[in-house]
């Protein structure tokens, strides 16, 4: 299974926001293209505690502990599921700073390995270990670069 702490898996998901493009359009959802990597960036930072969240509330909590090993096998999310409020962006970002933001906040997630992920808690799924947020980040990643067609 993938995971971003795995090198030459991190690298891949590296080479594919290079091939982003101001023009590139979403297949399907909501965010245009800078938007989505500035979510895909605050993903990128929920490991490292750089981005604080709240945990979802009852009954969503229950939900997503039941989810998790589900979804972190599955090889992909669906499209257009739900995500966690620190992370919605609906308002108008600049696409070279969102591009920087989203490739260092991978690249950080590569070079540093399991030994950065210092948060325990998703919001959605709850306690975590490094592997699973290394594999919840690659999943996460992945979709939102396959939403954009690369």
């Amino acid at each position: 299974m993938k995971n971003i702490f795995n090198k030459a898996d991190g690298n891949e998901i590296l080479e594919r926001i290079e091939k982003l493009t101001p023009e590139t359009k979403a297949l399907w959802g909501k965010m245009n293209v800078s938007q989505m990597m500035a979510h895909c960036a605050g993903a990128a930072k929920l490991p490292t505690g750089e981005m604080p969240t709240k945990g979802a509330g009852f009954p969503i909590n229950i939900l997503g502990r039941l989810l998790k090993s589900k979804i972190l096998n599955a090889p992909t999310f669906r499209k257009n599921s739900p995500t966690a409020p620190e992370i919605k962006i609906t308002d108008e970002r600049d696409f070279q700073k969102e591009k920087e933001n989203f490739k260092n906040a991978v690249k950080k997630l590569v070079d540093n390995g399991e030994t950065i992920a210092k948060n325990t808690h998703h919001p959605f799924f709850g306690k975590m270990s490094p592997t699973e947020w290394g594999r919840i980040n690659y999943i996460h990643a992945d979709h939102h670069l396959s939403q954009f067609g690369v």
